[in-house]
């Protein structure tokens, strides 16, 4: 039990020095240890969530700049779709971490 403790915890604490290569190779080496497998693929998908809304936000952006006439307008959806995307990358980032600390300090 405590080797989990300490694979999840660097599992999610990762995001602090390899944020989706850990957790990847984690989840692909544990398919027989299911706590840590499953531990490994959340904290994988919380660390790759801010890459994929950050392609997502790209391709929004480009196609309302294609699409839209005023350049006003794009601006301003791109200042809210960036505060957005700051807003969750920073909770995504926080969670990761508090989920970590979590792991380290559970009885």
């Amino acid at each position: 039990m405590t080797q989990n403790r300490v694979i999840n915890a660097l599992s999610y604490l990762s995001i602090l020095f390899l944020p989706v290569l850990f957790p990847l190779i984690v989840w692909l080496l544990t398919g027989s240890n299911p706590e840590a497998h499953h531990a490994a693929g959340k904290a994988f998908w919380l660390h790759l969530l801010p890459t994929l809304l950050g392609i997502g936000l790209l391709v929004i952006l480009g196609v309302s700049g294609i699409y839209m006439d005023s350049l006003v307008n794009t601006g301003w959806l791109a200042v809210l779709l960036l505060a957005v995307f700051g807003i969750i990358a920073i909770a995504s980032y926080l969670w990761a971490i508090v989920r970590g600390i979590q792991y380290l300090i559970a009885d």
